[in-house]
């Protein structure tokens, strides 16, 4: 025999191997077998709640500046975080800019800090040498402030904090604008 002979002998030898094994190979593999089943001992259904589907319409909602002015304060560690919700309904009752009382507030007290004992008066408002106005709560300071800026000084013009300043604090012009420098950047970190 000769080498073309044997090889294409030996070729189909191997083929007519390698089909053979592969046809046995999926009839075997192919072929149906059964695993016993056994008794579980779990519920696919135990963790489900006894009731199912509970609605309710109960939705509240709550103002982000609120926050934005009680963590303010907080990193100050000022009396007044207590009182954000107050800063923001007097900022809405006198259509105020919500960040303008509580960065007055920190450039005339740092945020409470240094006031006239029992004056409650964080805004540094109305005080002139001896003249002193004083409120009776925090809550009373934040309404008239708010209501004084609404009525005296945006109804009058004095739209801009460097307007404001003029009226408010006249010796800060001589610095230079330092008032309204200070409420800026408050109000700034309040954004």
């Amino acid at each position: 025999m000769d080498t073309k002979t044997a090889l294409i002998v030996g070729w189909f030898t191997a083929s007519l191997i390698t089909l053979t094994t592969a046809i046995g190979g999926y009839i075997y593999l192919s072929g149906e077998s059964y695993i016993p089943v056994t008794n579980q001992n779990f519920h696919l259904y135990a963790a489900l709640p006894d009731q199912i589907g509970v609605v309710s319409d109960n939705i509240t909602s709550s103002d982000g500046r609120s926050k934005v002015i009680e963590s303010f304060f907080k990193k100050y560690n000022s009396v007044l975080m207590k009182y954000s919700d107050n800063f923001i309904q007097v900022a809405d009752k006198y259509h105020l800019e919500w960040r303008l009382l509580p960065a007055i507030a920190m450039q005339e007290s740092n945020g409470a800090k240094r006031v006239i004992k029992n004056s409650y008066n964080p805004f540094g408002f109305g005080i002139y040498g001896n003249k002193v106005i004083r409120f009776t709560s925090w809550e009373e300071g934040i309404e008239r402030v708010g209501k004084a800026l609404r009525e005296d000084y945006l109804d009058k013009g004095f739209t801009s904090v460097e307007q404001i300043m003029t009226k408010y604090t006249p010796p800060s012009l001589s610095n230079g604008g330092s008032w309204a420098k200070g409420v800026n950047i408050f109000m700034f970190e309040l954004n």
